[in-house]
């Protein structure tokens, strides 16, 4: 497991991504879905084959899929990881939001007030407040006084 804080919070933030897609998934079906699942509607292709099965075979699919997203992210190297989470969770956001703005005609601001949450859900994990190993090589190097920043910079920039 992944001993990065970063990826440790934000992995639950994707949970809670897939779980609210699929609860809106969920709320999101006809009436007469209960009754017959076959008659599914969801534009995923995939999804909407699950859901054909039935709502308790597709909260497993998406139990089993949440758990394989979360151990990818939790056991690859930090970038891949990092590419694997944010891919999950525009796909989710991009899922849901549909829903809410399409099939349950909230509008584009129900849209636009999920993205904030998940924004601020960002920024309350960490994201934004790491320190890029270029500011610590401009500091460090400031700091030892071997030149001004423009210098540094072209040091950087040039190898």
């Amino acid at each position: 497991m992944t001993s990065d804080l970063l990826l440790r919070r934000l992995r639950w933030v994707m949970v809670c991504v897939i779980t609210l897609d699929v609860i809106i998934t969920l709320f999101g079906q006809p009436p007469f879905y209960w009754r017959f699942p076959v008659l599914a509607e969801e534009y995923n292709q995939l999804a909407r084959a699950v859901l054909k099965h039935g709502w308790t075979a597709f909260i497993l699919a998406a139990v089993l899929y949440t758990t394989a997203a979360f151990i990818i992210v939790s056991t690859a190297p930090r970038r891949p990881a990092l590419v694997v989470l944010f891919s999950v969770i525009m796909g989710h956001y991009f899922g849901a939001s549909s829903w809410l703005v399409l099939k349950l005609s909230l509008g584009t601001q129900a849209a636009v007030i999920y993205a904030i949450t998940i924004s601020i859900a960002f920024v309350m994990c960490g994201v934004g407040n790491s320190v890029s190993s270029s500011t610590v090589i401009l500091g460090e190097a400031h700091a030892r006084g071997k030149g001004s920043w423009k210098s540094v910079w072209r040091r950087i920039l040039n190898g």
